[in-house]
């Protein structure tokens, strides 16, 4: 198979690609000279401000999941407060009630399924 080479001015295929691969090792090392000029200390500080940043955001969203649980799980007998699920284990079972923060309004036990129950679990730390 012959070169394709149209006069005796012009590159070969051969010659074009060594060219091109010359030009993408220069590129390459004009990179790796700018990366180590980068100072690392600033990469951390740059990064901590974007995990800050997204930190807040999560914080947000979980505030509002966390008030839009309160209004569907508002207690209809006070109005004030909202019903907390508590967890108590019955004859090698797990089961649930739902009792209200702030009055002593309370739901009828049943089993709890974690996939099923939906809801604000009461935080054992505060009782």
């Amino acid at each position: 198979m012959g070169k394709s080479k149209y006069g005796d001015k012009e590159f070969t295929k051969e010659q074009r690609l060594t060219q091109e691969n010359q030009k993408l090792k220069r590129e390459i090392g004009r990179l790796r000279k700018i990366l180590a000029r980068v100072d690392l200390d600033r990469y951390d500080q740059v990064r901590e401000i974007i995990e800050e940043h997204y930190a807040e955001e999560r914080a947000e969203e979980g505030q509002q999941i966390l008030s839009n649980l309160k209004q569907k799980w508002k207690c209809f007998e006070c109005e004030e407060g909202f019903l907390e699920i508590t967890l108590f284990n019955k004859i090698n079972d797990t089961w649930y009630f739902r009792r209200c923060n702030c009055c002593g309004h309370r739901t009828k036990s049943q089993k709890y399924d974690s996939n099923r129950v939906s809801g604000i679990l009461k935080d054992e730390a505060k009782s």
